[in-house]
This record gives C-alpha cells, structure tokens and sequence, in this order.
C-alpha cells in the first residue's frame, strides 16, 4: 500500500499554544532555542581547503528519486527569494521566464517562494536536502532553512568549503548536530539512507531537459469531451507550424500515461513552480472544466464529473503529485481544505494562461465553415440537437 504523503507536518504547524488548529499562514521564520523534537540531526561537513572531491561527492548524491536534494546556490545571491528559487529549479521547478508578469512576481515575493517549496518539499516526499557553498549562506537564508527544517521534518546537510560562518553559530549552539571532517564521513553524511519512496510514482524527475522550451517542440490541443479527429490535429498543426500530439479526451485519462501524456506531464511538472497553477493546469487538462469550474480532487479519488458525464476514474497517477503539493501550499497559506470550486484570482488565471504556453498547450480554434454548415442544416428541416421530438426531455444548460 502506497503511505499517505508527509502532510501532517503542514497541519501541525498551524497550531496555537494550546494545541488547537489555526488558519495562520505558514511564514519561513525561526530563532535558536524553538525548535521541535525528533527531528534529524543537523549534519554540518567541514571542507576547510575548499577540496573539489567534497562537491563532486554531494553532487553525486542528488538522487530525486529517493528523496535527497543537492543544491548549488547561486553565488552573491542574497536576495531573500534567491535560495528558494535555487531549490525550486533542484527539485526541477523552474520559474516563469525573465520579463513575464509571472516571473516579476516570483522574484519580489519572499512568503510564496518559500511556501511553495514547502508544498513541493511535502508532496515530492524530498526527506534529505544537501545545500553545497553553505559558508556563504546570509543568516536570513540560515532562518529560512531550519524553518523549512522545522515544518518538513528534512534531514539538513550543510557543506562549507572553508570555515564556518559567524551567522551558523547561534544555530549550533541550540540545535542537535553532527560534523563530518573527513572524505569518506562526507560520503556517509550525503549518502545517509532514508525510508524507501512509495511504489506507484509517476516518474518527475526523469524529465530531462524541459526548460527552457524548445524552438519547434511538438505541441498539445486542450482536450475537451470528444477526442479530436485526425483532420483535427493536422489543422492545428498547420496553424501552429509544429506537430500536434494526441491525447485523450478530457474525463478520459488512463491512470498511466501513453507517451504524448507523460511528455506533457512532464512539462507540467518541470516548468511551472507554483504548486496551485500546475494543479489547476492538470485538472484542466484531464477533467475538461473551464477555469470557474475547477476544484482539486483528493490525490487518490475521482475528479469531480464532467457535466452530462457519468463518474469520473480518480486523477491519473501523473497529476498526484501536482495535486498534493496545491493543497499543501493552500494549508500554508491558512486556507482550510475545501471541495468548493479552486479559486483562481485573475492573476492566478494570468499566470496559469502563461503555464499553458509554455507547456505547449492550446485552445481548439473554432471552425467556421462547421458552424455555418450546422446552422444550414437546421434550416433545412432536419430537428435541431434542441428539438428532440415532442415530449422529450430538454438537455440541461451547463452551470455558469
């Protein structure tokens, strides 16, 4: 049996003094002296003369797969977002391209940076993270770090090519550590085994090279509730000048994907940071419903059922993932899980539009010619879909 994602974390954190359940957002804050028990040790390894065998060894060790995360932060980065954003793209999340509306917001909105890598962190089941360069590290970025350590329960190793900095003493002087000093107890510390990840998995981080998008790449039609034709396809193809892949029709899904679905799941997993756009880009995708109509299944439970449609399959094994990190990040936000509609602000819906293109997804294009042909045909005689005869029932109009 697949275990239940490491959620409870987000909850227990959410709680006053007296235990009880809090709405409070989830903010990346932390002092000496506050800090949960049973966690992890600390692990701190020492590389005084900056020795390239110490990186090679904690490059080597990220291993997506089995939970451990290396990162290499970006040197003189000490914006407070910066770090985040370098752990987002070592988890395969890269941000928005520089210039969009989307990628502007990213970069001055320090809570949502570190909030979605919490929800990613929780949802991906990430229980080790490896942070290289860690003697440059501002003691803000040391706050953001053991308060990510707090809420996810992470084994944290720290890696600092030279000595340590003044802004990690008043850390170690409260937390439980442990130091490497030697090559061979560096190897042990980055290669510490963790409890084995969960059979059943969509395979994210076989991604390859997704980001940024290639020139040219083949490209995806917005399923809607019939599968389109061949003639469909090739159409769109010349208008968009690339290949179009199929995929199934919307409330259609198999629980694993062909090829053209884990292609675009991939996509989506790899090209949009945001935990809640990438969900509501995958419901889209695999339930059909617009925008206004969009709510998050539970991981393992049917979507919500089309309209006219019979129950649904639960959501494909490629969008669980996408989905659990979304409801992680609403429970940081202090947002109580719901079965209502996702509530999409109109900059959420910008940068979930935004999502779509650079995953290669488009709207169909309405043909003309069709149109006209269906309204000649009624003309002509022949009963309208509406007009089914005398006694018949009406079909129902479609909620706005």
């Amino acid at each position: 049996m697949t275990p239940p994602p490491r959620t409870a974390a987000v909850s227990e954190t959410t709680t006053d003094s007296s235990d009880n359940t809090t709405t409070s957002p989830w903010k990346p804050t932390w002092s000496p002296g506050h800090t949960r028990p049973g966690l992890p040790p600390l692990t701190v390894v020492h590389d005084p003369h900056d020795d390239h065998a110490f990186m090679a060894a904690a490059l080597a060790a990220h291993t997506p797969q089995v939970g451990r995360i290396t990162v290499h932060p970006t040197p003189v980065a000490s914006a407070p977002a910066s770090l985040a954003h370098d752990l987002l793209r070592s988890m395969g999340k890269h941000l928005p391209l520089a210039g969009s509306e989307d990628g502007t917001y990213w970069t001055g909105n320090t809570e949502t940076a570190w909030r979605a890598l919490a929800a990613w962190t929780l949802a991906l089941r990430t229980g080790h993270l490896i942070v290289t360069r860690a003697h440059r590290i501002s003691s803000r970025h040391f706050e953001y770090l053991f308060a990510l350590r707090e809420l996810t329960r992470i084994r944290l190793t720290l890696l600092c090519h030279g000595p340590l900095p003044p802004a990690l003493a008043p850390a170690l002087a409260t937390l439980r550590y442990e130091e490497a000093h030697t090559l061979a107890a560096a190897h042990r510390a980055f290669t510490t085994p963790d409890p084995p990840p969960p059979t059943g998995r969509f395979a994210w981080w076989e991604a390859g090279e997704q980001f940024p998008p290639r020139e040219g790449e083949p490209g995806f039609l917005l399923p809607t509730r019939r599968t389109p034709g061949r003639g469909v396809i090739e159409a769109a193809a010349r208008r968009l000048g690339r290949a179009v892949l199929p995929l199934p029709a919307a409330g259609r899904f198999p629980p694993e994907p062909d090829e053209p679905t884990a292609l675009l799941a991939h996509r989506l997993h790899t090209r949009i940071a945001h935990p809640v756009h990438a969900a509501a880009l995958a419901v889209r995708v695999f339930t059909g419903c617009p925008a206004t109509q969009l709510q998050l299944p539970a991981a393992h439970t049917a979507p919500p059922a089309l309209p006219n449609r019979g129950p649904e399959h639960p959501a494909p094994t490629w969008a669980v993932d996408l989905i659990e990190a979304a409801r992680c990040f609403g429970q940081l936000e202090g947002r109580q899980p719901s079965a209502r509609p996702l509530r999409l602000s109109p900059w959420d819906q910008t940068a979930v539009t935004e999502a779509a293109h650079a995953c290669g997804l488009h709207e169909h294009q309405a043909p003309v010619t069709k149109r006209h042909s269906a309204a000649t045909t009624s003309r002509s005689g022949r009963p309208a879909a509406a007009l089914r005869g005398v006694g018949s029932t009406p079909t129902p109009s479609r909620a706005a």
